[in-house]
């Protein structure tokens, strides 16, 4: 009975390496740093450190996840976007992403420039109504999203995606073994600060090639680098907290679960 015993075990153990869902968990809590306002979660363990922060984009219409994977180990780790979840904590489900290019190709349509775009003047897009001067604001929308996302597509990249360590004029050290909370907290909110903030400008008018580029891609990370980009999700297939007012900040609150290696990271967020 015991051999029995042993074999069953070691065979659930085989399973759990073929199968990342059944990778361990992460431990329960992260810690908090904010960057222009944003609040960016992370988890820092012996080989990874995953920091993810949540923010609406697209005029509201899209919950954008942005997820950066530092590797900390001795070995290459590959990321696949589709194994990243998302999770509508209130409702209890998962939600669908849509990729940045599915996005990017929205934003293209001319009745959806508009749409997805922030309005310059009143700061948020204008609703559908029956009178002229609903249509002509519209009509001046357009047109001014129009040009403005020709004028950004024709721009220089405003994100690369290299990591710091590539880009900045001096190279970006390590944490050191005897570094402090403190230290690491710095570590990573001046990664997070040194470049403009993808979930800043994605509030902003951009244009769909901007979108597009800064998605997060199936990428091999390298031993003491790092990979970041953005994952979307439709903000109208989150459900609100029944007691938070409609229009209340931060009523939709979501699980993001990041497989990395064998470690499955787990954040709760809540969207604002």
């Amino acid at each position: 009975m015991r051999y029995i015993l042993c074999a069953a075990l070691f065979c659930s153990w085989l399973g759990a390496q073929d199968n990342p869902s059944l990778s361990p968990l992460s431990p329960q809590g992260d810690a908090i740093f904010y960057v222009n306002g944003i609040d960016y979660h992370f988890i820092s363990l012996m080989n990874y450190t995953v920091v993810v922060a949540a923010h609406s984009v697209a005029n509201g219409k899209f919950l954008g996840v942005k997820v950066r994977i530092l590797n900390n180990g001795r070995h290459s780790v590959t990321v696949r976007p589709e194994n990243v979840r998302v999770e509508d904590a209130i409702a209890g489900r998962d939600v669908a992403a849509i990729s940045g290019m599915e996005l990017a190709k929205k934003m293209r349509r001319p009745y959806n420039w508009s749409r997805y775009a922030v309005n310059a003047a009143a700061g948020q897009a204008p609703e559908a109504g029956g009178d002229s001067e609903t249509a002509d604001r519209q009509q001046r929308d357009l047109m001014l999203a129009m040009l403005m996302a020709t004028q950004m597509g024709n721009a220089p990249p405003v994100l690369s995606r290299r990591s710091i360590t590539e880009v900045a004029a001096e190279p970006d050290s390590d944490i050191a073994p005897q570094a402090t909370f403190s230290d690491e907290v710095s570590h990573l909110r001046r990664k997070e600060a040194s470049r403009p903030d993808v979930l800043m400008q994605l509030q902003r008018q951009v244009s769909p090639d901007y979108v597009e580029r800064t998605s997060f891609l199936a990428n091999t990370i390298p031993p003491q680098a790092d990979q970041d980009g953005v994952f979307y999700y439709p903000m109208g297939k989150l459900a609100r907290a029944p007691a938070a007012a409609k229009k209340a900040a931060k009523s939709r609150m979501v699980r993001v679960r990041v497989p990395v290696g064998e470690v499955e990271f787990q954040f709760m967020l809540a969207v604002e």
